[in-house]
């Protein structure tokens, strides 16, 4: 299995607009029908995310929960521990640092703020990538 690594670039918006695009594609990866591990940088950043995801669209339903152990509990599952390829298939991740077992998984979408703290992080995220043999794709999103 090749891994497909996406970056997902917030362009403008408000600072915490990242996680609200983290939410968009999250919600398109287990409309796809996967299993989605959404890796968060904090406990707190977890927390809001699974406020977020209940709120963030009036049109949408993304079951999901909260398990730091790498478990499976919903079709999304939201922790800051590293993600488990025996329970999930996509890792979306607002970590400061990249999935080092990236080709366990389908797909990885890396999720960037505006901000440029952010911005450096994913530089370097989007090198450790292309220095262990994948090409990422970025998309650039206005919101």
């Amino acid at each position: 299995m090749t891994c497909r690594v996406d970056f997902y670039v917030q362009s403008g918006g408000p600072a915490q607009g990242r996680l609200t695009l983290a939410c968009r594609v999250t919600e398109k990866a287990f409309q796809a029908g996967h299993q989605v591990y959404l890796r968060c940088s904090s406990v707190e950043q977890a927390k809001t995310l699974d406020q977020l995801l209940w709120t963030f669209s009036q049109n949408s339903f993304v079951p999901h929960c909260i398990n730091g152990a790498g478990k499976t509990c919903a079709p999304v599952t939201i922790g800051n521990e590293p993600a488990n390829s025996e329970t999930a298939q996509v890792v979306v991740s607002l970590a400061g640092d990249p999935v080092s077992d990236f080709p366990d998984f389908l797909r990885i979408a890396e999720i960037v703020g505006s901000e440029e703290g952010e911005r450096e992080s994913g530089r370097r995220r989007y090198r450790f990538y292309r220095e262990n043999g994948i090409e990422p794709t970025t998309h650039e999103i206005k919101l």
